[in-house]
């Protein structure tokens, strides 16, 4: 096995930049209790039972 030179395995390290803190988005931001928005189901009736589409509006 061959030594791998200090140069080398600072060039293959991934590099970690530095950044600013960034503002908050998903689940977290919105406080959401289940970690996702509820929606009503588009299918109405009985069939609502067994099928469900999202409402999104």
């Amino acid at each position: 096995m061959v030594r791998i030179s200090k140069q080398a395995e600072r060039r293959h390290r991934s590099p970690r930049r530095c950044r600013a803190p960034s503002p908050k988005t998903g689940p977290l931001k919105d406080d959401l209790p289940q970690g996702y928005k509820q929606h009503s189901n588009a299918v109405n009736g009985d069939v609502a039972k067994n099928y469900f589409i999202p409402k999104i509006a």
